[in-house]
């Protein structure tokens, strides 16, 4: 493991810990045993640490997405459905969330939404695109489709940055599916799946 892996793994057991927020990068150097000229070597702040440890993050756990649906012999629908599945099942760890969320990080959080973004869109898009050859979708735009159809889910569903009730969700949710459904001209019912997981409360 080099120093770079050493680093990002250093902070990733202290946000693990919750001292991410108090520790400072001597905290951080001390912890890994390395001199905090090294840390400076690869990173110019403790944030730009913690960008790479969110990067760390996301992409492992997005990387496992891609590799349950690249294992599945299944149509375009039901690898969507799969992989907000295996996503779902892949929770970041409470302590880490808690720093993403403070106020003070808003400029991280955003960031960690966008590397989200980035990751997952051009396996979105993909799908996009099979389920073109499949006759299930029409398409033109798979990538640009899939930036606008995560950026709901990253960005207007993030509790970090609204606060909705469990309604509000389910009906922006089933509005999403709609609007997907139709824009895709994907057969009727082909997003309820989205829904599944929120119930509908008077």
């Amino acid at each position: 493991m080099n120093k770079r892996e050493i680093i990002i793994k250093t902070m990733y057991k202290l946000l693990l810990e919750d001292k991410g927020a108090s520790c400072s990068v001597s905290d951080i150097a001390k912890e890994a045993g390395i001199g905090k000229g090294s840390i400076y070597y690869y990173f110019k702040s403790k944030d730009e640490i913690f960008d790479a440890v969110v990067e760390h993050i996301y992409k492992e756990k997005i990387d496992k997405c891609k590799e349950a649906i690249d294992n599945k012999q299944i149509n375009a629908l039901e690898k969507l459905k799969l992989l907000f599945d295996v996503y779902g099942q892949y929770i970041i760890e409470p302590s880490i969330d808690s720093y993403l969320h403070k106020q003070q990080n808003a400029a991280i959080h955003q960031k960690s939404l966008a590397q989200i973004l980035n990751l997952l869109s051009p396996i979105v898009a993909d799908i996009f695109s099979e389920g073109v050859n499949e006759n299930l979708f029409s398409c033109e735009n798979p990538q640009e489709t899939a930036e606008l159809f995560l950026s709901a889910f990253c960005f207007l569903l993030d509790p970090g940055i609204f606060v909705w009730s469990d309604y509000q969700v389910f009906k922006k949710i089933e509005a999403m599916s709609d609007l997907f459904e139709k824009g895709l001209s994907a057969p009727k019912g082909s997003f309820i799946f989205l829904c599944e997981k929120f119930k509908e409360q008077p």
